[in-house]
């Protein structure tokens, strides 16, 4: 029994033994090239849809770019940044790491996994992805960017100084890094330093707003306002729909109590766009300096009613009560007349009702609490006061 079994399947053996080995036929370069041509123009198209918005055509063009050259590096970067919009992480870095053993020496995938690390909240990860990309190929500026931003978020700001100027040293030219850096000095407080830094930099590239808009601000916080306007100025001359410049403008010129120029800047924005919210607020904020509550009040209103979640507005209604209050109550309680007593307590009253609601947002919440404290004592004394009349 087992010898009938065994001759046939010998016999099979033999004659796979005795079949000749198939080969495969070795790919041309000139049918290689071909195949690289049809990839790069179905990666074109894919690279229009991205641009568009269109992830689903763009991935779709992708896939039919590898399906040509499975080697092609740039339809993987695609199909994983497409992946990391769709909130995939695990499929963006399958992409990028595809690309990544592709060709090891690119860092464009390096930049892409620490990006994706970056805003899945792994740090660390990020920083050690960032650091290879950097060693296969140091000239792509945004993998120093990513690791001095790591840098700085972790508290570590001499060595992400440190990153920042071997970039601007390797990259005196990419407009990326050398704002990076002014931002880094300012928002170190190192203003005069950012000064330094952005100036020339704004000479080279006048028409790149951002770096103008930095110099600006750097300059309002050394109280060198001339040279702030002077900047928003050129700002506006290249970019006339740029109402933050105006908005900006209107604030550095109410810090110079220069209110009605002030409130001309305001009320341009408003005359173009009459949803701006900001542009209310700060012309009621400027009114309130006036002492002109009632038109500050109804500004601030209205920027609430465009934007309700604009906490600053409830500060300033808070303010504009409380400011009348104090005025009423005056310096001496035993010499204010208790009608005004009573008018500066409901006054009080309301501003303790607006500060309030500005207690769930961190960027005013101190402010809010110290007001609280305040108002609320002086209406204990406005009572004290009024109950031994």
């Amino acid at each position: 029994m087992s010898i009938r079994v065994t001759l046939p399947l010998a016999a099979v053996v033999l004659i796979m033994a005795c079949t000749p080995a198939q080969t495969v036929k070795p790919v041309s370069e000139e049918e290689r090239a071909q195949r690289r041509l049809l990839a790069e123009q179905s990666y074109s198209i894919a690279a229009t849809y991205y641009q568009q918005g269109d992830f689903e055509s763009a991935e779709k063009n992708a896939r039919a770019a590898l399906e040509h050259d499975s080697t092609y590096y740039d339809p993987y970067i695609m199909l994983g940044s497409i992946y990391r919009k769709r909130r995939d992480a695990a499929q963006a870095e399958e992409n990028y790491r595809k690309a990544m053993r592709i060709d090891p020496k690119k860092a464009k995938a390096y930049e892409a996994i620490g990006d994706l690390f970056v805003e899945m909240g792994r740090q660390d990860e990020a920083l050690q992805v960032y650091w290879q990309g950097v060693e296969q190929d140091p000239q792509l500026a945004d993998l120093y960017n990513g690791i001095a931003n790591i840098y700085v978020k972790q508290g570590r700001m001499a060595q992400a100084d440190s990153v920042y100027r071997v970039a601007l040293a390797r990259f005196p030219d990419d407009v990326s890094v050398q704002r990076l850096w002014g931002e880094f000095l300012y928002k170190q407080g190192r203003y005069q330093e950012a000064v330094e830094a952005l100036k020339p930099l704004a000479a080279r590239f006048p028409t790149v707003v951002s770096l103008r808009e930095k110099l600006a601000a750097s300059y309002v916080e050394l109280k060198d306002y001339k040279s702030a306007l002077a900047q928003l100025d050129t700002v506006l001359s290249f970019d006339p729909q740029n109402y933050q410049a105006f908005l900006t403008q209107g604030l550095i010129l109410a810090r110079q109590s220069k209110f009605r120029e002030a409130l001309a800047k305001f009320d341009q924005v408003i005359s173009r766009d009459s949803t701006k919210a900001l542009a209310f607020l700060y012309k009621g904020e400027v009114q309130t300096e006036q002492g002109n509550y009632g038109a500050a009040e109804a500004n601030v209103r209205r920027a609430l009613a465009l934007d309700p979640n604009l906490s600053q507005g409830y500060i300033d209604l808070g303010d504009i009560k409380r400011k009348p209050a104090d005025a009423l109550r005056g310096t001496n309680l035993a010499a204010t007349s208790t009608a005004k007593l009573r008018q500066a307590k409901a006054l009080y009253e309301e501003a303790k009702q607006f500060y309030n609601r500005a207690l769930g947002d961190p960027a005013v919440a101190a402010y809010a609490r110290a007001q609280l404290s305040y108002v609320q004592s002086t209406i204990e004394a406005i009572d004290r006061e009024l109950f031994i009349r």
